[in-house]
């Protein structure tokens, strides 16, 4: 797990799966440069130097939109496991 800097602060297993050698300092999370969202979701990029994320998703956004803007609410995500089994 991680502490709220994303400093690496335990392993499952660390004791028996790894030998307690893993070297913490060297496994935290990294920074991600550009973190933009569109319609509610959010995407993340490493690249300092990408274009903006609507420039990138440039046509993807009329998509986007349909599938995302079809009830007056927005989307909602339903958690948990859904099955889908079609006869063929």
């Amino acid at each position: 797990s991680y502490s709220t800097d994303g400093s690496l602060v335990s392993v499952p297993s660390e004791e028996y799966a790894y030998y307690n050698e893993i070297d913490k300092s060297k496994l935290g999370l990294l920074r991600v440069p550009q973190v933009q969202s569109y319609k509610g979701l959010v995407f993340g990029c490493f690249d300092p130097e990408a274009p903006s994320l609507v420039d990138f998703l440039g046509d993807m956004t009329y998509y986007l939109d349909i599938l995302l803007d079809r009830v007056d609410g927005g989307t909602e995500v339903i958690s948990g496991v859904h099955k889908w089994k079609m006869r063929g």
